[in-house]
Formats: structure tokens, C-alpha cells, sequence
């Protein structure tokens, strides 16, 4: 009976990640200082978290960084939770069924029939696609046949998520066991088509539903005598000249914002008259280049939207909101908590980043050593975790909610600039 209480026990405390050897996953974010990965069980649908290191070896990766979101990987664990082998889950196919990046400019540029299929899910096809493509998520796209060009000898290309998306291969078998003779897949997909700087597009269906605080319109024609509702105006050749000057002053990368967005995933819609006019590329090519991860262009520009316009005087400010996630907590709530009380606010930055500034009443653990110090964060209290940006916050509230703390929140934004915009002081 007593050996039964004790697993029993031992199973409660102990933190998932340390129960298997490996685990396999979809990368829901990462935490390069912190080394955490937050990630999604594929079979049980469960958000955990394992731990690497600079000892931890890579296959089928060359740097932590190309385990982007939704990466799947296989980790081997060891008994302290830390992986000490990540592999990232490839996508395997023969060659000659397999498009790289620079065929398919080729391909979207000649002059012959062709059909570009998107097989995300639309809700994620919405966000943001490559030019000329259409919505067949692969889940759906056996039923829905209709989708694909009748001619069977078409050029069709899918695409989806990246080299370890496996929803453009399962669309074109769909596709080959139906008939059609030239289909490939393009496999690096929309994160490899981002990363060379090409256009991305979102349509005007789904912009007129979305004209709100969480979203970035923003207007770059040199003169809006007549703009989309909500838009700010910023035209291409200001961005140009703040592009330059900033260059020429070697000004950081990650401290250029446009209209004050210090959120660098915000979703930005560039409006020009068309969206392959030079004001349009111009001004996509600069907020790419200033590590916006979500800008995107509309398509058929201002030329072929039918919804809400307005005329007169267009913004030259913006108000933008950042979406709320779960667990993220306002950035007013965080300012009171500081300033008044009410919450133990708990810094898991690295050493070195707390000893440049930290706050008077806060709780220094580094992430990495979150779990071995749980006796200095009360569990019958409010907890609010900061990091440098979000992503280490985030991952902490995870941990502690698998700890069994139940009133956890989390700062997703910049620690540096809400202090700065608030004047809190700092040790």
C-alpha cells in the first residue's frame, strides 16, 4: 500500500518532461537564452516544456534557431529533463516531386497555367500566403476536389508550414491519387518564401473583418485621399528615409518600429493602390528587414477593396493593442502590480540581464533554475512573470502551472519599454 502512495506521489511532483526518455512534439515557442522549449504533445494534445543545453546535440538542424514555430522533433531526455538529442522530424519525398524556392518564382512568373495551393489550415492561410495561392487545407481537400483546376495535366504546387510540415505532402498524394500528373510540393514552404523577403498577402474578406486595435493598417501611399477604415498613414519614401538614416547611424535593428510597434509580431497590412506597386514592396521589404515576423500586403490594394472607406484627414498616429493569449496579463495590470502591490512579480531573466536593472520587490530565478527554487515563490498568491520580451515568461508560466500554481499571469511585451514608458525605477 505504502509503495502505492509513494508513486502516486513521485508521479504528482514530478514534471512531465521527466517521466519519458524521449518525447516527440511541435515547437509552440522556444527560449534560446532561457534553453526551453514549450511544445505540443501531438497524441495527448498537452503543452510541456523540456530543457537543453549547450551540450545537447542537434540532428537535422544546424542551430536552435531553425526550430521555428511548429517545428516537429523527436528529444531524447535525460533524468534532469534536459534533452541531450533533438531531431527535427523531416519531410521526406523524391526529388523530382519536390519544388524549391527559386523554381517556384520561376514558375509564378512564366507565362504557362498554374495552380498554387495553400494546405494549412485557412484560418492559417488567412494570416498571411504567398501570392496567386488558394485555400486547399489538406484535411479538407479530398471532399473538395472542386478546388483544383479541371485540366489534369495543370502544374499544381503545394505548400504548407516548412520542412517539417507534412500537410503539402498528404495534398499532392491527395492530388496524384485523383488523376493529376504534374504535381509537386513545395516543402521549405511559407517560412523559406518569407525569409527570401517575397511578397506575402492577405485578402480583402478577410481584412474587412478584421479592421480593429489588434491590427496594424497601414497606408504607405505618399497622398490617402481616401483610405480603409482604421488605417495609419506612413508613407514608403518616410520608412525609406528612416531606413537610411538609421543604416547610416548603425541604429539596432531590433529598436526600429514603425509608429511606435514595439511588438514585432504585430500583423502589419500594407495598403498601396496595388499590391505589387513599388510604394507597397518598398515598404514590405523595410518592416521585413526591421524583423517585423507578420507583415503582409493586400491584395489588389486599394484598387480592388469594396469595403469600408473614409476620406479626409487619414491618422498619422495608430493605436495598437496586442491580442491578448492565454495567461498574458495587461500591460496596466503589471504597472499596478510594481507600483502598488498585489502580486509577487517573479524575473527569470539570466543573471547577467537582472544585474542591469531589476525591479525593488521582484523574485530573481533564471528560467533554467525555475524548477529548483519553487520554495521562494508562495503559492497562495498572484504570480506575474516577466522576462526581456515574453518568451521566457511564457514558458515559466507553463512550468508553473504544471507545478500546481493556479494564479499565474505573464508579461508578453518588452520589460525594457514598459518600465521606460511608465518611469519605474529600477535597482
Amino acid at each position: 500500500m505504502w509503495n502505492k502512495i509513494i508513486i502516486v506521489l513521485c508521479l504528482t511532483i514530478m514534471p512531465y518532461s521527466l517521466l519519458a526518455a524521449e518525447v516527440v512534439g511541435k515547437v509552440q515557442s522556444i527560449s534560446i537564452k532561457g534553453k526551453v522549449i514549450k511544445y505540443l504533445n501531438p497524441k495527448t494534445k498537452e503543452i510541456s516544456v523540456i530543457k537543453f543545453s549547450d551540450e545537447t546535440v542537434l540532428e537535422s538542424a544546424e542551430d536552435f534557431k531553425d526550430l521555428t514555430v511548429n517545428t516537429k522533433f523527436k528529444a531524447s531526455v535525460n533524468e534532469q529533463g534536459v534533452a541531450t538529442k533533438i531531431k527535427r522530424i523531416l519531410v521526406k519525398l523524391p526529388p523530382e516531386r519536390v519544388i524549391n524556392t527559386e523554381e517556384l518564382e520561376t514558375l509564378m512568373e512564366g507565362s504557362g497555367p498554374y495552380f498554387l495551393g495553400d494546405a494549412r489550415p485557412a484560418r492559417i492561410y488567412n494570416l498571411g500566403h504567398i501570392p496567386t495561392a488558394m485555400p486547399t487545407p489538406a484535411s479538407a481537400l479530398a471532399k473538395n476536389l472542386k478546388w483544383l483546376p479541371k485540366d489534369k495535366t495543370t502544374a499544381i504546387v503545394f505548400y504548407c508550414g516548412g520542412v517539417t510540415c507534412p500537410l503539402s505532402p498528404k495534398a499532392m498524394n491527395i492530388a496524384m491519387k485523383k488523376g493529376y500528373t504534374n504535381v509537386r510540393a513545395y516543402v521549405e514552404g511559407y517560412p523559406a518564401w518569407k525569409e527570401e523577403v517575397y511578397p506575402a498577402h492577405v485578402n480583402a474578406g478577410w481584412l474587412s473583418k478584421n479592421l480593429d486595435i489588434h491590427h496594424v493598417i497601414l497606408d504607405v501611399r505618399d497622398v490617402a485621399p481616401s483610405f480603409i477604415k482604421g488605417s495609419a498613414h506612413m508613407p514608403a519614401s518616410t520608412l525609406a528615409a528612416m531606413h537610411a538614416k538609421w543604416n547610416q547611424d548603425k541604429y539596432p535593428v531590433k529598436k526600429r518600429l514603425v509608429m511606435a510597434v514595439r511588438d514585432k509580431k504585430a500583423p502589419i497590412v500594407i495598403i498601396a493602390n496595388s499590391d505589387d506597386s513599388d510604394e507597397a514592396i518598398e515598404a514590405y521589404e523595410i518592416l521585413t528587414f526591421w524583423k517585423y515576423k507578420n507583415v503582409t500586403i493586400l491584395n489588389g490594394g486599394l484598387d480592388a477593396w469594396s469595403g469600408p472607406k473614409e476620406t479626409g484627414r487619414i491618422a498619422d498616429t495608430l493605436e495598437y493593442v496586442k491580442k491578448p493569449i492565454k495567461g498574458a496579463v495587461q500591460e496596466s495590470v503589471f504597472v499596478k502590480a510594481v507600483l502598488e502591490g498585489g502580486a509577487t512579480i517573479l524575473d527569470v531573466r539570466d543573471t547577467e540581464e537582472a544585474a542591469t536593472g531589476r525591479l525593488a520587490k521582484s523574485v530573481h530565478i533564471p528560467l533554467d533554475d525555475l524548477g529548483k527554487n519553487l520554495s521562494k515563490i508562495p503559492k497562495g498568491a498572484k504570480v506575474i512573470v516577466h522576462c526581456a520580451g515574453g518568451a521566457r515568461a511564457a514558458l515559466a508560466y507553463e512550468i508553473l502551472l504544471k507545478y500546481g500554481y493556479t494564479d499565474v499571469a505573464f508579461l508578453n511585451d518588452s520589460f525594457e519599454a514598459v518600465v521606460k514608458e511608465n518611469n519605474i525605477t529600477l535597482l
